[in-house]
């Protein structure tokens, strides 16, 4: 019941992405989406002195006065701030500061002065509200619909924060600001447990929408940017996340310098120019974003960015100099596949069998079918009778794919395998540089050996389908089966940009899929794979980079689901189901920084991510660990390190629902792992502590101590 529990989480999230998408409006209800509104036993730390204040309808000057004479009474408490009416800007903002959580009620809002009654100017502040040199604020809704916030057509900012920390804008409807809906500077571009973040938002009819630099691991998640005339989302965050997000009628959708940051499953509808990445970008992961209407376009400059399963009707162009620009398995987005810094991919697989000529760039293409063992047909004389499938051994492929390879050196292979096939080779099929597997059947290891080989460090290294170490490859569909014989179904150690697309992958020795030892500069993603039933990790990331594991289905392994481990170097697991695993759904480990592990749902396993250096020197961080759901696990998420050179600190832990977990729903940290940063959290009915609290770790938890 848990696995059919998250899929149908996973079905809601992906439901409420495409509602939030179509609406006009998000101004009457939340959408579900990536985002879950908090819930915790405290905002910063369980021993916090609260102090609740209202502010009732009038100039921003009475309601600052209030906010000051609260601060100055109570300098340390956390002050909740409610605003019951209309709070009118004029010539200076409301300002916050440290440990303030602004909570607009319905009836509340924050506007500008428009100068259109008797006796009133229009408003010459710089912005409505002002956050400068603080850290833990909030802005916010206490309702179902959002917080007004109202620039009224002036030249204003709405929020302006400046050399800041830690702050969460969450549920607001910022219209009318003419420079900017939000300015957010921060104070540490590199440190991911300072991050702030804007979720479940409106923003329209402003000059820019969001404005985003000096902060890194900023979360941008199911926001709604809408007729803004200029950039309606200026982001450049080291890490940061852009998910969920819905962008229509703005000048530019997103321009983003970030480095190593993800934009994914965002909508886009019409626009001078969708995506913009700047020269200063590098490194971004953009997959499974869809476009709302045809005619997109998008500008592509930096270098290392990996864009991957997008259903954008666009162009695409890229700006003289740009390096290292990845495009793999995109549908209807144009590009010269030719043109200087683009490695161009496009694989037929098993769910999507194209006739498309061009796959790689200066290639030709030739397809090839083997048939596999089929069972007879069934007869009147035979219908009873257990008719065995005689699988074809592998070798028999082996040739016609070394055939192809030969007459055809040019040209890309597509090989066709429907059916029953036998691996008895230990060193399995080897396929060659630019080539695409389609597996309508099962390949299934047979060494006629005692299974589960004992583990030997020496051992030769056994599998199914081993990758080519150079130019590209896929593998989609079927089922490979190692039959607890061979180490590994798949094993991609070597160096080609590959995509395993919807395969089963089961019953390694070892792993279900190995990547140890990866050629750093070239992606692996692994799509929609079930991954079950290995001796060792499903997916494990070890001295490897650029492993992207999207929408797997991780199950049933005997240590990990999925397993990021030493010298794994920006490696995402985004979307995927781990459940049933003995050890952990996700684990992060080893001294590896700068993986992002996205939207993830985690039952049953040890725990659902665990973030833990064991012995390696160094520091398991700064990683991103963000809108997971963990229930139904021994802990929801737990961090450590074991020694004071060998630690975990510095990761981003925002908004991960960890509910109904048989011990503790968050372990905030032994000794070893210190300043890590636990925001948004959504915690209860775990059996032991909702939050076992580690005073060396940041919170920050948008609760309402003042709600019922």
């Amino acid at each position: 019941m848990i696995f059919q529990t998250r899929i149908l989480s996973t079905s809601l999230r992906l439901l409420g992405f495409i509602i939030a998408s179509l609406l006009p409006s998000l101004e009457t209800v939340r959408a579900a989406g990536n985002f879950t509104p908090p819930e915790a036993p405290f905002v910063v730390s369980p021993s916090e002195e609260v102090s609740v204040e209202s502010i009732p309808e009038g100039s921003a000057e009475s309601a600052q006065a209030i906010i000051d004479s609260a601060r100055e009474g109570k300098p340390d408490a956390l002050l909740m701030i409610h605003v019951s009416g209309k709070v009118v800007i004029r010539s200076n903002p409301l300002r916050l500061g440290a440990r303030m959580c602004l909570i607009i009620e319905p009836e509340g809002a924050v506007v500008a002065s428009k100068g259109d009654q008797e006796a009133s100017k229009p408003a010459t502040a710089a912005s409505l509200i002002s956050i400068d040199s603080a850290e833990s604020v909030s802005v916010t809704s206490s309702g179902n619909t959002p917080a007004i916030l109202d620039g009224g057509g002036l030249p204003i900012v709405g929020v302006s924060v400046k050399d800041s920390g830690r702050i969460n804008l969450d549920h607001l409807a910022i219209s009318g600001c003419g420079v900017a809906a939000i300015s957010y500077a921060g104070r540490d571009p590199k440190a991911l447990n300072d991050a702030g973040s804007l979720t479940g938002s409106i923003i329209r009819h402003c000059g820019d929408g969001l404005r985003v630099e000096k902060s890194g691991g900023f979360m941008c998640i199911d926001n709604r940017f809408e007729d803004n005339t200029g950039t309606a989302l200026s982001i450049d965050s080291l890490n940061s996340v852009v998910a969920g997000n819905t962008f229509i009628g703005n000048k530019t959708a997103i321009q983003s310098g970030s480095d190593r940051g993800i934009i994914t499953r965002n909508a886009f509808g019409g626009s001078e120019l969708a995506i913009d990445l700047t020269a200063s970008s590098k490194g971004n992961l953009l997959s499974e974003n869809r476009g709302l209407v045809k005619g997109l376009k998008i500008s592509i400059a930096g270098s290392g960015h990996q864009l991957f399963q997008n259903t954008l009707p666009a162009t695409a162009s890229l700006a003289p100099g740009t390096m290292e620009t990845f495009l793999i398995a995109n549908q209807n987005l144009q590009i010269d596949p030719a043109a200087p810094g683009v490695k161009f991919f496009d694989p037929p697989t098993l769910n999507r069998p194209h006739r498309n000529p061009v796959i790689v760039a200066g290639m030709g293409r030739i397809d090839i079918q083997v048939a596999g063992g089929k069972k007879p047909p069934s007869t009147p004389e035979t219908k009873d009778a257990n008719a065995r499938t005689v699988p074809v051994d592998l070798s028999v492929v082996e040739t016609e794919l070394a055939k192809a390879r030969t007459e055809h050196p040019g040209d890309v292979v597509v090989l066709h395998l429907e059916g029953e096939f036998v691996c008895k080779s230990p060193a399995g099929l080897e396929l060659p540089p630019n080539s695409c597997l389609i597996l309508d059947g099962r390949i299934l290891a047979d060494y006629n050996i005692p299974i589960e080989p004992p583990w030997e460090r020496a051992a030769p290294v056994t599998q199914v389908i081993l990758l080519p170490k150079t130019g590209f490859c896929s593998v989609s569909g079927g089922k490979i089966d190692a039959g607890r014989q061979a180490f590994f179904p798949l094993n991609a150690n070597t160096g080609s940009i590959a995509l395993i697309d919807g395969v089963s992958l089961l019953a390694g020795a070892r792993d279900g899929i190995n990547t140890k030892g990866r050629n750093a500069s070239a992606p692996l993603f692994i799509y929609r794979c079930n991954v079950y039933g290995n001796n060792g990790r499903g997916i494990w990331s070890h001295v490897a980079s650029r492993v992207h594991s999207i929408a797997n289905v991780c199950s049933g392994n005997f240590m990990d689901g999925i397993d990021l481990d030493a010298h794994a170097i920006d490696c995402t697991a985004l979307f995927n189901v781990c459940n049933g695993n003995r050890r952990h759904g996700v684990f992060v480990e080893e001294a590896i920084q700068n993986n992002i592990v996205f939207g993830n749902q985690l039952d049953g396993n040890g725990t659902g991510v665990h973030v833990w250096n064991e012995e390696v020197t160094g520091n398991t961080g700064p990683n991103v660990i963000a809108a997971n759901e963990c229930s139904g696990n021994r802990r929801g998420i737990g961090i450590g390190g074991r020694a004071a050179d060998i630690t975990a600190d510095g990761n981003l832990f925002f908004n991960n629902v960890c509910t109904g977990n048989r011990e503790d729903g968050i372990v905030s940290g032994n000794s070893k792992a210190r300043k890590n940063f636990f925001s948004q959290c959504v915690v209860s009915g775990n059996n032991k502590e909702d939050i076992k609290y580690n005073a060396d770790a940041f919170f920050f938890n948008v609760v309402d101590p003042a709600a019922p």
